[in-house]
């Protein structure tokens, strides 16, 4: 999962599998948008970061943050979690300055990781940040609330809270999500503003043929999903015919005997793959037809009623 501070909400809670989404991000491109789209699956999540209308980061982490995705990679998976349907789509509004930040500690390189707060000596974390001199962030989290506190060398630039698109100077971890139960502490080593190298993805590649492709495989594994319980329905219909023609031609041949078998092989032939009740009633009067030949009508009528029974059971 990725902890990241809820920013100014722009949309939220959208279904992206009705949105063409490169068209949707060329809009953001085009309207100089500042903030970041996050894109919530069962399979994990994914962040797409933009700046002044520059896609200048993304990030994919699965479920189990066993794997992490950046760049076009990213993208990929994020348009395949969205036309599956599986996946939520929020977009927030941020500074730019918050963006840089936000993108800084996205490539970040952890020094702690889910450490119990209340487990942690605050004051010393803070006191080694300071002496050591260390660009880094500090993630406070619990459920689904995240706060962030910046450092840049050993000094605190602010506070990132939930519903906020500025940072906020008054950086204290003793306050909002530090105080739930169960909190937890992140620290990660970051990059200051000046060291950061910013890509425009979009400027560097057509979004387009990326959506295409993922449309292509997901259909394809789709189809290929669709055939293959298909061929099981068939297997497991044939299944039930042929077990249904075996019951039917052993009671046959308790009351009409080996004549009555083969006359059941024959009268079989009508009946679909779905035993519909349409084609069974052909049967038994096709049966009947045939039967008259060695049986008198109670007999066969036993026999039908018998055939009836066992098919019901």
């Amino acid at each position: 999962m990725i902890h990241l501070p809820r920013g100014n909400p722009v949309r939220q809670k959208v279904n992206p599998a009705r949105i063409n989404l490169p068209e949707a991000m060329e809009k953001l491109r085009a309207g100089s948008f500042t903030g970041y789209l996050r894109f919530d699956s069962p399979q994990g999540a994914g962040v797409v970061l933009f700046q002044t209308g520059k896609l200048i980061s993304s990030t994919f982490m699965d479920s189990n943050e066993s794997e992490r995705l950046i760049a076009y990679d990213a993208i990929a998976k994020v348009f395949e979690i969205s036309i599956q349907g599986h996946a939520v789509l929020n977009i927030y509004k941020l500074s730019s300055d918050l963006v840089l930040s936000v993108h800084s500690l996205l490539h970040g390189r952890y020094l702690h990781k889910g450490l119990l707060l209340e487990q942690v000596d605050v004051q010393s974390q803070l006191q080694q940040i300071k002496d050591e001199g260390l660009t880094c962030c500090l993630r406070v989290y619990a459920d689904e609330r995240t706060a962030l506190i910046f450092y840049d060398h050993g000094y605190a630039l602010g506070f990132f809270h939930e519903g906020t698109m500025e940072l906020d100077p008054s950086a204290d971890i003793s306050q909002s999500v530090a105080l739930c139960d169960g909190a937890r502490l992140d620290v990660l080593e970051t990059r200051s503003a000046d060291e950061l190298v910013l890509a425009d993805l979009m400027g560097s590649a057509d979004l387009g043929p990326i959506w295409q492709r993922a449309r292509k495989v997901l259909l394809e594994e789709r189809h290929r999903r669709e055939e293959t319980a298909i061929r099981s329905q068939e297997k497991l219909q044939d299944k039930q015919r042929q077990h249904i023609l075996s019951v039917f031609k052993v009671i046959a041949g308790n009351h009409i005997g080996k004549f009555g078998v083969t006359q059941v092989e024959k009268a079989f032939a009508v009946v679909g793959p779905e035993l519909s009740e349409q084609d069974l009633e052909r049967f038994y009067t096709e049966l009947q037809k045939l039967a008259r030949l060695v049986a008198g009508q109670t007999k066969i009528s036993v026999m039908i009623e018998e055939m009836r029974k066992q098919f019901h059971q």
